[in-house]
């Protein structure tokens, strides 16, 4: 949320000048009589970064004071028609110190490049007469902005502020050669000609079963081009990964599986995602049980075969995927490793270099283009070489 905008300037005699400000007395304080609170900040303390000198103008400036952050981008206009022969304007905004501001650096940005050309078409903010309606514009950036994420307010005829905040995510996981992308929207309906091309080739490969790998070979696309498509999909929410889906897998139960339990609409939408056909009747005393009995030391294969009954009426993959995307259960990874470097000298090929206990099983059978079988064979007879579940 932000707390004010101000529009200042460099009076010629009186020095920085804070002309407007959003809420009043947010700045600089009102004359009295006035109900208003205090200051965000100690205007004066700031005041030479906020109308810097002519080489630190045309920048972005930030600076924290008083558990709050300002954000400007003061501007310098060189002519004879200004006292001095230069005219210094900023507008500037003030957030909570701790707030994601990087959004916020293109609304400094574009007030200054839009100001910058009304001033130099018609001297627009240094017109006593005109820079009078800074006030109302700047209330309605303000509201504006805070209410709806974006504003679009006609100044003139041929000028218009028009902002839009977009939302900031935490940078995406890496994406690896083994993960499975599940969407969680409908991609085909969001993709359309302009989309990178080889987004484009991916998407349709994009079903919950292939892995990174196998989407791009499918697609063919490079590998990396490929990567790069799924990480951009994964930072805006469009899927999410998991693991390639094994009968001879291990999943168990985390802490969180009380939440299943305590959440109706979560148990609905758990029913639904996860039954084998529309008509199928699934009961959630049932459902929570299954997730309940997945334990360490138990594979997949295992598993069914002892809870097959209730199954009947159950995708196996979803349910496993809404497990673990919903964090529930999680999946317990298999690694080989190698009791001394002579034993992992002995294993032939790239297995060799991938028995220090840093490379799943995942990894190994997607690096070797082999399963999980065709790994215990290479490693058949090798007392030396114990197999760590984690």
């Amino acid at each position: 949320m932000i707390k004010s905008i101000f529009f200042a300037i460099f009076h010629p005699d009186k020095g920085p000048q804070v002309l407007h400000q959003v809420p009043d007395g947010s700045i600089t304080p009102s004359p009295p009589p006035s109900n208003e609170p205090p200051p965000l900040i100690d205007f004066e303390h700031v005041s030479s970064h906020i109308i810097p000198k002519q080489e630190l103008c045309d920048r972005l400036v930030t600076i924290c004071t008083n558990k709050y952050r300002l954000l400007g981008y003061p501007v310098c206009l060189e002519d004879r028609r200004y006292e001095r022969n230069e005219f210094i304007f900023n507008f500037a905004i003030v957030l909570d110190e701790n707030a994601e501001f990087s959004t916020y650096k293109s609304v400094v940005r574009k007030l200054a490049k839009l100001f910058k050309a009304l001033e130099e078409q018609s001297g627009w903010l240094s017109n006593e007469v005109t820079r009078a309606g800074v006030y109302a514009l700047i209330e309605q950036v303000l509201e504006d902005l805070n209410n709806y994420s974006e504003c679009m307010i006609p100044i003139n005829d041929s000028n218009t502020i028009n902002i839009k905040l977009f939302p900031t995510y935490a940078p995406p996981p890496p994406v690896k050669a083994w993960h499975v992308p599940v969407s969680t929207v409908q991609l085909e309906l969001l993709m359309d000609a302009t989309w990178d091309l080889t987004m484009q080739k991916i998407v349709p490969h994009i079903d919950g079963i292939n892995s990174v790998r196998r989407i791009g070979e499918l697609a063919d696309a490079d590998y990396n081009l490929t990567k790069k498509a799924i990480s951009h999909l994964l930072y805006y929410g469009c899927i999410t990964l998991v693991d390639i889906f094994a009968f001879s897998a291990i999943y168990a139960v985390t802490a969180d599986i009380s939440s299943l339990l305590a959440d109706p609409q979560m148990q609905e939408e758990c029913i639904n995602y996860i039954r084998s056909s529309d008509s199928a009747k699934i009961a959630f005393e049932d459902v929570f049980t299954l997730y309940c009995s997945l334990s360490q030391g138990v594979t997949l294969k295992k598993w069914l075969m002892e809870n097959f009954q209730k199954m009947r009426a159950i995708d196996m993959r979803r349910f496993i995927g809404f497990g673990v995307v919903k964090g529930i259960i999680y999946r317990v990874h298999k690694y080989p490793v190698a009791a001394t470097a002579a034993a992992s000298s002995q294993v032939p090929g790239k297995l060799a270099g991938m028995l220090k206990g840093g490379n799943s099983f995942d990894e190994i059978c997607t690096e070797l283009q082999v399963g999980e079988k065709g790994v215990m064979d290479m490693l058949e007879g090798r007392d030396d070489v114990q197999i760590v579940h984690r």
